[in-house]
């Protein structure tokens, strides 16, 4: 009995180590770079979450041209870039952002109004986040983890089945602004535990597709 006993107080903390390990490994992707507790920053300030690190956008550039970009904080040589990455794009043509997809494990998801975008040459300019793409859900799952959404005003556009079947989504706000908010055919469907009489529009003008809310 005293020997199953040592061996049950050895699980329990190897068990204990194990959770703490993986909870320091998390928190390690969403310290800074100085190691301190307050998330990254962009140039256009401080988030109260770093869930905006995780995002995934499409950005459209002025010659009528797009790419994907991540968000870096150090590129392979070490250097800080802290900013969504667009390689050997030319920064200074960049136009708008698009939202493509999440891919944090953070339950609370804000979307930013604006974003800071760097190319290869160290080249960064801040410009808005104006959609959210279609189907945006099927091509990334993390945005499945959502339990309340945040998206600016500067969002004047969210497409068809962007937020189709997050089964975990319970509240919405949109950030007050004056411009008008048009909404696809089916950007909240089968979203099951949201209720529309708890989605905050921000007083903002709000044309709705098809299904939109439909459970």
């Amino acid at each position: 009995m005293k020997g199953q006993f040592s061996r049950l107080i050895i699980l329990i903390t190897v068990c204990v180590l194990l959770i703490a390990g993986i909870t320091a490994a998390t928190y390690a992707v969403w310290a800074t770079s100085d190691g301190g507790s307050t998330p990254a920053t962009t140039e256009t300030g401080e988030w109260e979450d770093p869930s905006f690190r995780y995002l995934v956008l499409e950005i459209s550039f002025a010659d009528g041209s797009s790419a994907i970009a991540e968000y870096v904080q150090k590129d392979e040589a070490g250097a800080d870039v802290s900013a969504f990455y667009v390689g050997g794009k030319d920064a200074s043509g960049a136009a708008q952002a698009k939202v493509k997809g999440y891919k944090g494990i953070l339950t609370t998801l804000k979307i930013p109004p604006s974003v800071t975008v760097k190319d290869g040459a160290g080249q960064a300019k801040e410009i808005a986040v104006t959609a959210i793409a279609t189907g945006t859900v099927e091509q990334y799952d993390g945005l499945r983890l959502i339990e309340e959404l945040e998206i600016p005003s500067s969002v004047m556009t969210i497409e068809d089945n962007s937020f189709m079947f997050c089964d975990n989504l319970k509240k919405v706000t949109f950030v007050s602004g004056s411009g008008a908010l048009t909404m696809g055919n089916m950007c909240f469907y089968r979203c099951v535990k949201l209720d529309i009489a708890d989605v905050d529009f921000g007083g903002r003008s709000v044309t709705q597709g098809e299904n939109c809310f439909a459970k």
